[in-house]
């Protein structure tokens, strides 16, 4: 992409030119900056994030990035404000809290989604250019496969501005390859002259030892280490920013997409019908048989409060994994079924059954960490687990809502979880759990 190719705006005001040879020289600092500070390369202190480089580095990529798109051509959704929040909250509660506990894990790779997906959407390159269904598939495309197949996107473009420049300088066409031959021979012929001069004069030689400690003396170990680190770090990073500006469009279009999700829609009445029937009657058959023992327990005077515990600390998470199974399902089939679930009386009675049964696991899984909270107290892990359980929640029933309306569930369970996400760790709770 040379500079020629850059994008421009015309607002009325001087046409403003998207420089991607500049975009390319900043992704250099921009990278040491998180290699080195962020990540706490520099120092040795690996994987922080618990400094204000982390606000500084967020703020730039936020406004680098911003610049980038509206020189593009493409303005700011909404929705891409709400991600740039979030971003910027969880960095904050990085830097101010501190956390040491495996809640900074998940805010750090909390950090890196909302990087990534806020990237994607202020450059407009979701497939339903806001937050769907298809969030999962833009997030694995936007922060692993697009950055790995355009990791040589910044050597492309510096190499074609130094072949611009000197084809301009000289009148001369050169490829990349003729000029990377050219500064290798250049270089090697003058290391090879500048080692001989040294070892032909001791003068020369104390000036050319004095000249490498003046210009390596302030680049110590840790800093080459940076230095080294950072070069495929900037790369990825250019290739996220860099190759979304330069996508003009989505990974599929909205048409290509509904034809795609058409073309799976295979599925037979009878297999659907046949799949939500069997998981209603094993589910319906656990809620029997939980009634009939706790309610024999709760005549007889058997339940005490080990009892209690005991029930309230088993199947905890399996019951949090049959309402992520269940919600899965009901996601498939929703996809694949060849007779949609909402037109069909029988299938569509079903799913809603299904659905009330996975409401009532969310009700029994809350009952569960409820009674064990009330009897042990809060813990950070059980703080999450109240968190987990309210997405879960909010998942069943924009579900159960979508079975009579459309409803975009998918859409507002991503930006219920990470928002709520980000309002949770915007509170100190490392710090107000022993207080509880």
């Amino acid at each position: 992409m040379s500079e020629a190719n850059a994008k421009t705006v015309q607002s009325g005001k001087p046409t403003v030119q998207f420089s991607w040879t500049m975009a390319a020289l900043l992704s250099f600092p921009m990278a040491f900056l998180y290699v080195g500070y962020v990540m706490g390369f520099a120092d040795f202190r690996l994987m922080t994030y618990r400094n204000p480089a982390v606000i500084l580095f967020t703020l730039l990529y936020i406004l680098l990035v911003s610049q980038g798109a509206e020189r593009s051509e493409r303005k700011a959704s909404p929705e891409s404000r709400v991600w740039a929040g979030c971003l910027l909250l969880t960095a904050a509660s990085l830097c101010f809290y501190q956390p040491v506990s495996f809640l900074a894990l998940w805010q750090i790779l909390a950090l890196h989604l909302e990087a990534v997906y806020w990237t994607l959407c202020r450059t407009q390159c979701l497939i339903h250019n806001q937050t769907s269904g298809s969030f999962l598939l833009e997030f694995v495309w936007g922060g692993l496969v697009g950055p790995m197949r355009r990791m040589l996107l910044r050597i492309h473009v510096l190499s074609t501005a130094v072949r611009d420049y000197l084809a301009h300088r000289s009148g001369q066409k050169l490829s990349p390859g003729l000029i990377g031959l050219s500064l290798f021979l250049a270089g090697g012929i003058g290391m090879l002259a500048w080692s001989l001069l040294s070892g032909a004069d001791p003068f020369f030689a104390e000036v050319a030892a004095a000249a490498g400690t003046i210009l390596f003396s302030g680049v110590s170990p840790q800093i080459m280490l940076t230095l080294i680190l950072s070069l495929p770090v900037g790369a990825w990073l250019f290739g996220l920013a860099g190759g979304c500006l330069a996508s003009t469009k989505p990974l599929f279009s909205q048409s290509q997409w509904k034809t795609s999700m058409a073309r799976i829609q295979v599925l037979p009445a009878f297999t659907t019908a046949l799949v939500l029937s069997v998981l209603c009657l094993i589910y319906i058959l656990f809620f029997a048989v939980e009634a009939f023992v706790y309610l024999r327990l709760l005549i007889s005077g058997a339940i005490t409060v080990t009892v209690a515990c005991q029930y309230a600390v088993q199947g905890f998470w399996q019951l949090c994994g049959i309402v992520i199974l269940n919600l899965s399902v009901l996601a498939a089939l929703r996809s694949t079924s060849e007779v949609p679930l909402l037109t069909s009386k029988r299938l569509h009675a079903a799913a809603k059954l299904f659905c009330l049964c996975t409401l009532a696991f969310v009700l029994l899984a809350g009952v569960k960490l409820g009674i064990y909270a009330f009897v042990f107290g809060l813990t950070l892990r059980r703080i999450l687990a109240v968190w987990a359980l309210s997405v879960l929640s909010a998942a069943t029933l924009l579900a159960f809502l979508g079975l009579f309306r459309s409803v975009p569930a998918a859409r507002w369970t991503v930006l219920y979880s990470i928002t709520s996400f980000t309002l949770l760790c915007c509170v100190p709770l490392e710090n107000w759990i022993p207080l509880l």
